[in-house]
């Protein structure tokens, strides 16, 4: 068990190839693209007094994808906030056990906000529901967010995995 402690799980390193990859340029590209929006829009407003029509629309369209993808790239790499005074007051056996708990119930949380992503989704294009100004569906933007929710809830999958098996997350 102790050597096990100081090893990766496989599993986790699959996830860091495939996973990490998606996340990053994916996430990437959306902040690329919103700080490229922003930046020519205050331009456009500021300098030649003239703004862009619908740029509030990219703007959402560009941050909702960003966050979608961030997700699962900060909880894998440990950029969420977490709380580890339960580790100073309890031993490390309890620790293990309360993470494989929060690792489950997040996993689930995940599935269920996945399911209602996916419905909202449908029902965004059923019923018409479009951006404010240039009315763009929004139905490819809840799959989007839905596709980001089940990346992450694939690396914490993973990550119970590998805690239940008795391997180090990092």
């Amino acid at each position: 068990m102790k050597d096990k402690k100081n090893r990766v799980d496989a599993t986790l390193v699959f996830i860091d190839r495939c996973i990490h990859p998606i996340t990053l340029y994916a996430g990437g590209i959306a902040l690329i693209g919103l700080a490229v929006l922003i930046v020519t829009a205050v331009i456009f407003r500021y300098v030649f007094n003239s703004p862009i029509f619908g740029t509030d629309d990219f703007n959402q369209i560009f941050l909702m994808a960003t966050v979608a993808f961030s997700v699962a790239y900060s909880g894998r790499k440990g950029g969420q906030v977490i709380v580890e005074i339960l580790s100073l007051v309890t031993g490390p056996r309890f620790t293990r056990w309360t993470d494989i708990f929060v690792k489950l119930l997040g996993t689930l949380m995940m599935c269920i906000l996945i399911w209602v992503l996916i419905g909202s989704g449908i029902n965004a294009a059923e019923y018409g529901e479009t951006t404010r100004s240039l009315e763009i569906t929004l139905q490819p933007f809840f799959w989007i967010l839905a596709f980001g929710m089940a990346l992450y809830a694939i690396v914490l999958l993973f990550e119970l995995i590998a805690l239940l098996r008795g391997y180090n997350l990092e």
